[in-house]
Parts: structure tokens; sequence; C-alpha cells
């Protein structure tokens, strides 16, 4: 439960009780620093909120001085470890809309699972919005013609309570809810294991991101329905999962006079995969084409237009898979997953399921 540290804004709850805690137990100097970092839609609440972490804490007995991040946060695998040794001495990194990162997370060539900084606290700040009668009615509207009773549910981290509200009401009209798990842009696997025992997924989550992120990690086999909690829209997104996996096959198709490939490795904390790019290389090793590595903390196709355009004739993105999907899903040269250039490197385009994420 809130232990009185928390904060309503804009819609959203932002309970702050890990961070009191965490002082209570770890922090015997009064006087500390927060760096508070958060996603793009969360950056602009951030001066409000340090103005009531201030307030609150200093009621508890604390010299509290607040450091905003301005560039905005993609994920818990973008943690700004390294910015803290710019802020001083006992302070506290409160990364704001998001929960642990799930896969490993490395500082220079040390890689390991969990945040290593025990001053790190995660707000993933509640979503108090949302119309259960409205988004049930259209759940059920949806569902009534097709044979989908057994389902499982993903949410992103600020609809959690949303989500488990709506999967003990579905389970009272009679669905039967096999899942209910979060969700990242990379990670699905608690929802794919349960692939075999559901008729249907649903993503309650706002706009497209998670529930594309979903359908391609199933290959496109099973219905995956959009529930948007600003909108109150359900939506089956078939037809976008079929059309993105379309894209990715004639992709994989266009790559027979590639001599000379790019290996992206990320420079983030949960972007930095070398294990992933050894593979690669030795697969293109394997089949005469030439790599080299290249490092960016952040990529963008302005960055990828800097280079000579004979240098390289594809890329693989190894730190975040979704680059490779969304954001440069068409640029003018391709740009693979690292399991995407498994299947084209293996020549197994064909023989092995697509895979998503790698």
């Amino acid at each position: 439960m809130p232990d009185g540290c928390s904060y309503v804004l804009d819609s959203y709850l932002f309970d702050f009780t890990p961070l009191t805690r965490k002082l209570s137990k770890a922090s015997k100097n009064k006087e500390i620093k927060l760096y508070l970092e958060a996603p793009q839609g969360f950056v602009r609440l951030l001066r409000r909120i340090s103005g009531f972490l201030e307030e609150c804490l200093a009621s508890r007995g604390y010299r509290v001085s607040t450091h905003v991040k301005l560039e905005p946060s993609f994920g818990a695998c973008s943690l700004s470890i390294d910015d803290l040794r710019y802020i001083g001495e006992n302070v506290f990194l409160i990364h704001i809309g998001h929960e642990p990162y799930v896969y490993p997370l490395c500082d220079g060539r040390l890689c390991m699972y969990g945040a290593r900084n025990g001053n790190i606290v995660f707000i993933p700040g509640e979503y108090l919005g949302g119309d259960t009668e409205k988004l049930l009615l259209n759940i059920v509207e949806f569902t009534k013609d097709k044979d989908v009773k057994r389902l499982g549910l993903g949410y992103s981290v600020q609809h959690k309570s949303l989500a488990h509200k709506l999967a003990t009401i579905l389970s009272q009209q009679g669905y039967e809810v096999k899942i209910v798990a979060p969700v990242l842009g990379c990670y699905y696997y608690n929802l794919l294991k349960q692939r075999e025992l559901v008729d249907a997924y649903m993503i309650v989550a706002g706009g497209y991101f998670h529930a594309l992120g979903l359908g391609l990690a199933l290959g496109g086999s099973k219905i995956v329905m959009r529930v948007d909690p600003y909108t109150n829209r359900v939506e089956d997104i078939s037809r976008d999962i079929v059309r993105v996996l379309s894209k990715r096959y004639w992709l994989l198709a266009s790559l027979d006079n590639v001599r000379n490939l790019g290996i992206i490795m990320g420079l983030l904390p949960g972007q930095y995969r070398p294990w992933i790019a050894s593979f690669i290389e030795s697969l293109a090793q394997r089949r005469g084409i030439k790599t080299q590595r290249l490092y960016a903390r952040y990529l963008s196709r302005e960055i990828l237009d800097n280079l000579s355009p004979d240098d390289y004739d594809a890329y693989v993105v190894t730190s975040c898979p979704r680059l490779a999907i969304d954001d440069l899903g068409d640029y003018w040269k391709p740009v693979l997953t690292p399991a995407e250039a498994r299947l084209w490197l293996m020549s197994a385009k064909y023989e092995l399921d697509y895979t998503f994420p790698w």
C-alpha cells in the first residue's frame, strides 16, 4: 500500500513508496540527490514530480536536491547509470515509467542480470483512466462471432491494474483467462509460452507498439487485439502484423548481393550484446561476407546516412530489435534484427519460423 508519498498527476498515480523504503534502509545520510529520468510522454511531468519529491522527503527529514534528465528514456534497457557520476555522492536514480529489465545489463564488458547499483528505483506510474465497462462491451462485441473463449492478456506496466480488473470481469463473463502478464517492446515470453492454451491475445496499452510486437513474436499465428485504455477502442491488428511480416520477408529476399555487413552495437546498459554480434559474425564468415562492428548509443537514419553509400550493403542492429522494425523498417538499405540475419545467413528463411525478438 502507498505510504503517503504518492502523487496523482495527469491521471497517473506515481507511488514513491519503493524510494522511501529504500532510503529508510540504505541511506543514513539525510542529504541526498535524486536524478529523474522518464520516457517521452512523462518527461514533461518531471519538473512537477521533482518538486513533489522535494517536499515529501523534506517532511521526512531529508535534504533533497533533484536533477532532471532532458533526454527521454526508451526503457529499462537505457538506465542512465553512467550519468550518476556527474551528479555526485549519495545519488539515487529514479526511473519513471518502467519496471526492472528482464535481460542482462552491461557496464563496459561486465554484464549481469538485475540493476547492479542499489540506488536505482523504478516507479512505473499507474494510469487511473480507462472505462472498464466500455472496454468490456467492445471486447464482447468483437469476440461474439469468433471462436474465442480462451484469452491471454498482456499489458504495458502503466495498465497493470486495469488489465487484472478486465481479466476478473471477463472470467465472470465466461471467458477463460489463461494468463495476465506484463510485456515490453522486446519481451513477450510469458505470453508466448501459453500460445497453445489460448485462442487470442489482448494487449492493454496505448497505440500499436506492444500489440504489434506480440504479433511478430507469434509470427501471425494468433489473433492479437489491442485494447486501448485511452480511446476505449478494441481492434484486431492481424492485418498490420501480416503487412509487417510480409515486408520483413521481402527484405530477407533482397540480400543476395550483400558482401559487406555492418553490425551495430548498442552502448546503452541493456543494449550491449556482444555475444549476439559474435554469433552473427561467425555465420557471415562462413558465407564469405565481411563484417565490421559499429557502435552507437542512439541510432537513427541520420546517423547511418553519415556513412559512405558504398561502405556497407546491409546492417544488423544488435541493440534494440524494434529499431530495425519500427524506426528503420523503410531505410534505403536493409536493416535487420539479429534473428532475421540468422535466417538469411543460414539460408533458412523458409525452413525456420520467423523469430522476434532476439
